[in-house]
C-alpha cells in the first residue's frame, strides 16, 4: 500500500489527533467549571492550532511536536485542576518553583483528588500515547501546505479576535458605570492578569498558559515593558497619595526601646485556641492586644512564605505569576527589620537555608541571618523548644543588645494523620488527644497544638529566667488556616464559620508584661501588622505602606482578597460568578449602600494591583 493510498484513510488520524488536543480543555472545564462556555472556545483554537502545525511537520518532527505540547499542557492541566481542589484557586507557571512547600506531603495530597480526576488523568495520558503511535502518515503535496497554513491563519484570527467578542459582556454586564465597573470587567481581568483563576474562566487552560509564558517570561524583555514600569509607578503613587498621612495616636511608642520576639504559628487556626489545648496562648491574647478579626489572606501561591513575607515587608507575594525570588535584589527599606535602627535581627526556623532561598531573602529584608536548625543538628526537629535547647542557639536568640527574632514554627504543620511523623510526636507527648478525638485529624492538630502552646510556655520562663521578660514584645501570629485539615466541613464546624472565606481568620496577638490587655475588633489584614507595629514602638517610618495602623481612628478596617472578595465589618463580600458583587454573610445585618459596595470592591481590586507593582517597580528603591 503506498503512502498516498494510505493518505485516503489518514482523515480519522487527523480527528482522533485534534480531538485529543481539544479534550483537555474539556477535562479542564469539567473540573473547574468555567463561567462562559468563551474556555471551550480558545481552547478548540488552540486544539487545532497546533494540529494543523503537527500535520505540516515530518511524521517524526509531528511526533516529537505533538508530544511535548500534548504531554506538556496535559501534566500542567493536571496539575492545575488538582491545585484546584486542594486550594480552590489556579497556579501560574512560576509556581512550581514554590512547590519544595508541600513535596514532603505529595503524596496525601494526591489521596484528595476526585475520581473524576483520576479517570480523567489516565485516560488522557494514555489517549496521547495512543496519538503519537498513530500519527498520521502520507505524502504531503502542495494541497496538504495549504490546507495547514490555512487552518493556523484562521485559528490565529480566531484567537485574536475571540477576546473583542469575550469583552462585549462588559457593556451588557456593566453598562457605562464607573471605574469599579472597569476594573472587574472582563476586558481588565484578561489584560492584566491579575487573578489567574478569573483569567481561566474566559479564555481557558491553553491561552491562560500562553499568555501566562509571554507576559511573564517574554514581554519583561522587551522594550514596552520598561516604559509600563514607569506608568505603573504612577499607578502606586496614586494609591499611595489618597491614603490619609500617618498621625500618632494613643498607642503610639507604647513597647519603645523593647525587644521583639515575633513568632510565625504555622496553621495554629483560630479553633484551636482554648484553655485546655493552648492555655498560654489563651493567657497572652487576654493580657495583650488581642486582634479578634484579623485575616491572613492567601496571596501568591507559597501561604506560609506570603504572610512571613508580608508581615516584615508590607507587601504580599506576587498574584501576576512573576516569581517571589525575581525580586529578592529589591530594595526593602521599609520592611520591620530595617526600620528598627540599632536592633541586631535574627530568624529562626528549622527548614534549610535554601527553603524559599530564605538565607537571601533574610539579608534582603534586613536580617543579620537566617539560623537555620539543620546547622546544629543531623536529627529531624519536630519540637520548637529546640531553639532553647540548643545552647548555641539559645545564646544567638537571647543575646545581649536590643533584638529583633523572627521565628517559624512548624509543630502544627500538616499533615494530620497517625502516620505522618510530626503528628506521631505530638501523640506520644500526648497520647491522650488519640483517645479523646476520634476524629483523626482533629485528634492529630490539636496535639500538635499543643506542642506550639509549650513552646510559648517555654520562650516565656526562659526570659524570665535571662531577666528579658519586663524587656520584651511578643507578636504571635498565624501564617494561615489549617488548609492541611482535609475535612473542610467539620474545621467550618469547629470555626463556626458558614462561609469558606471566613476561615481566613487567625489568631494575632501582641503581648508585653504589664499590658494593656485589650481586643481589637476591627477588621484587619496581614499588610495591617507591619505599620502597627512600627506604630506601638514608636518608629516614625518615611515610607507609605499597603497596609494601615489598626489603631488610626480614621482606618475603618478591611480584609481584601486577591480574587477580589472583602471582608468589612462583619460583610462578606465575594464575586458571583457574573461580574456583580454578593453579599453572602452580614453579621450585623447592616444595610450597605451600593455606593459604599462599590466603593469597597474597587478599593480590593486596586489593593491587589498595587501590591504586585509594589515589587514589580521596586517602590522602596
Amino acid at each position: 500500500m503506498t503512502e498516498r493510498t494510505q493518505g485516503t484513510h489518514v482523515w480519522p488520524r487527523v480527528l482522533l489527533l485534534g480531538t485529543s488536543y481539544c479534550l483537555v480543555e474539556v477535562f479542564a472545564g469539567l473540573m473547574l467549571h468555567p463561567e462562559s462556555f468563551s474556555s471551550l472556545g480558545f481552547g478548540f483554537l488552540w486544539g487545532w492550532l497546533l494540529t494543523a502545525i503537527c500535520l505540516a511537520l515530518p511524521r517524526l518532527g509531528g511526533r516529537i511536536f505533538y508530544g511535548i505540547t500534548y504531554y506538556f499542557i496535559t501534566i500542567w492541566t493536571l496539575a492545575q485542576t488538582g491545585y484546584d481542589q486542594l486550594f480552590q484557586k489556579l497556579m501560574w507557571l512560576s509556581d512550581v518553583f514554590y512547590t519544595g512547600e508541600g513535596a514532603d506531603y505529595f503524596s496525601m495530597v494526591l489521596t484528595g483528588f476526585s475520581p473524576l480526576w483520576w479517570i480523567g488523568g489516565v485516560f488522557l495520558l494514555g489517549l496521547g500515547g495512543l496519538v503519537i503511535w498513530l500519527m498520521p502518515r502520507w505524502q504531503k503535496d502542495g494541497q496538504t501546505y495549504l490546507a495547514c497554513g490555512v487552518t493556523v491563519a484562521l485559528t490565529v484570527a480566531g484567537l485574536f479576535l475571540l477576546p473583542k467578542v469575550v469583552f462585549l459582556r462588559d457593556f451588557s454586564v456593566w453598562g457605562a458605570r464607573s471605574d469599579y465597573a472597569q476594573s472587574s470587567s472582563s476586558r481588565a481581568t484578561y489584560t492584566t492578569m491579575y487573578d489567574a483563576r478569573k483569567a481561566y474562566d474566559l479564555c481557558g487552560v491553553y491561552h491562560l498558559t500562553a499568555r501566562d509564558l509571554w507576559k511573564h517570561g517574554l514581554y519583561p524583555l522587551t522594550p514596552g515593558y520598561r516604559q509600563a514600569k514607569a506608568e505603573n509607578e504612577k499607578v502606586v503613587d496614586q494609591f499611595m497619595d489618597s491614603l490619609p498621612e500617618p498621625e500618632r495616636n494613643e498607642m503610639t511608642g507604647l513597647f519603645a526601646g523593647k525587644n521583639v520576639i515575633v513568632v510565625l504559628m504555622e496553621s495554629m487556626d483560630d479553633w484551636l485556641i482554648n484553655e485546655t489545648d493552648t492555655p498560654t496562648l489563651c493567657r497572652l491574647m487576654a493580657e495583650g492586644i488581642n486582634f479578634t478579626n484579623f485575616y491572613t489572606p492567601g496571596y501568591g501561591s507559597a501561604r506560609t512564605f506570603n504572610t512571613e513575607f508580608c508581615l516584615n515587608t508590607g507587601v504580599y507575594l506576587p498574584t501576576d505569576g512573576s516569581l517571589a525570588f525575581d525580586y529578592v535584589t529589591n530594595h526593602y527599606r521599609q520592611s520591620l527589620a530595617n526600620q528598627l535602627s540599632g536592633y541586631s535581627a535574627q530568624v529562626f526556623h528549622y527548614n534549610t537555608p535554601d527553603f524559599y532561598s530564605r538565607d537571601v531573602f533574610a539579608p534582603a529584608m534586613g536580617y543579620q541571618g537566617y539560623n537555620s536548625y539543620s546547622a546544629y543538628t543531623e536529627d529531624e526537629v519536630y519540637d520548637d523548644c529546640f531553639v532553647f535547647d540548643q545552647p548555641d542557639l539559645a545564646a544567638e536568640f537571647f543575646r545581649p543588645g536590643l533584638s529583633l527574632n523572627f521565628l517559624i514554627t512548624r509543630s502544627a504543620h500538616l499533615s494530620y494523620d497517625y502516620d505522618e511523623p510530626l503528628s506521631q510526636y505530638a501523640l506520644a507527648q500526648y497520647p491522650q488527644y488519640r483517645e479523646n478525638y476520634p476524629h483523626q485529624e482533629e485528634a492529630c492538630i490539636r496535639a500538635k497544638a499543643r506542642l506550639v502552646d509549650d513552646m510559648f510556655a517555654r520562650l516565656l520562663a526562659e526570659l524570665e529566667d535571662r531577666g528579658q521578660l519586663d524587656n520584651t514584645v511578643i507578636v504571635g501570629v498565624t501564617d494561615h488556616y489549617a488548609y492541611g485539615f482535609q475535612d473542610v466541613e467539620t474545621m467550618m464546624a469547629l470555626s463556626g464559620v458558614d462561609d469558606e472565606l471566613l476561615l481566613e481568620k487567625t489568631p494575632c496577638f501582641i503581648w508585653s508584661a504589664g499590658g494593656p490587655d485589650m481586643e481589637v475588633e476591627k477588621t484587619l489584614n496581614t499588610a495591617d501588622l507591619l505599620p502597627t507595629l512600627l506604630n506601638l514602638l514608636g518608629v516614625d517610618s518615611p515610607y507609605r505602606y499597603l497596609g494601615r495602623d489598626a489603631f488610626d481612628p480614621r482606618y475603618p478596617g478591611y480584609a481584601l482578597f486577591p480574587d477580589g472578595s472583602w471582608i468589612y465589618d462583619g460583610i462578606v463580600c465575594r464575586p458571583d460568578g457574573t461580574g456583580e458583587m454578593e453579599i453572602v454573610a452580614n453579621a450585623k445585618a447592616r444595610v450597605l449602600p451600593q455606593e459604599e459596595l462599590a466603593e469597597i470592591t474597587s478599593l480590593a481590586l486596586q489593593y491587589v494591583q498595587v501590591s504586585n507593582l509594589l515589587l514589580a517597580t521596586d517602590y522602596y528603591r
